[in-house]
């Protein structure tokens, strides 16, 4: 008997909505699905988001012996994203520079232009860091630029792609 608790209701949703409640693989896109554990449940314990992806049974069954691997599922999952527009082309611009850029590397962003990143800030692809020289704030705004750098998880997520080399 299996003792994992339900996926939880708003996780299930949204991993659902992601591939439109069809299969996630683009070749078969079947309307009865499954949710599947790229990192399966006995290894992972943990229902995250990142980790679940939309599969029919025959396509998770395959996938659970193997012949569909970690990989191609993860590039199933980015791929929906892509569909989605899930970060605009300046996040994705801005990631991919970073990705090639040496690991403690950033570049000053103005703090009024964080709207524009605010998909990949709030996904934890990026970080801001306070420039070291300080703050100036004009007229109640702060003027001077941030750090802003690629994190481990959007080192992760740029690599995942297979379109950068890292």
């Amino acid at each position: 008997m299996d003792s994992r608790p339900p996926i939880p209701a708003d996780i299930r949703r949204r991993v659902l909505v992601e591939a439109g409640h069809r299969c996630a693989i683009p070749t078969c896109r079947y309307i009865e699905v499954d949710v599947h554990h790229v990192i399966p449940w006995a290894q992972c314990q943990a229902h995250e988001y990142d980790n679940l992806i939309a599969l029919c049974p025959n396509c998770h069954r395959r996938a659970d012996r193997g012949e569909i691997d970690r990989k191609a599922l993860r590039l199933y999952k980015v791929n929906l994203r892509f569909i989605h527009d899930k970060y605009s082309q300046l996040e994705m611009d801005i990631l991919f520079e970073l990705a090639g850029a040496p690991v403690n590397a950033a570049i000053q962003w103005p703090p009024a232009n964080n709207i524009l990143l605010k998909r990949s800030l709030e996904s934890g692809l990026l970080g801001l860091a306070q420039n070291p020289n300080g703050s100036v704030v004009v007229m109640g705004m702060q003027a001077s630029p941030n750090n802003l750098f690629i994190t481990d998880k959007g080192r992760e997520y740029v690599a995942d792609l297979g379109l950068h080399e890292l």
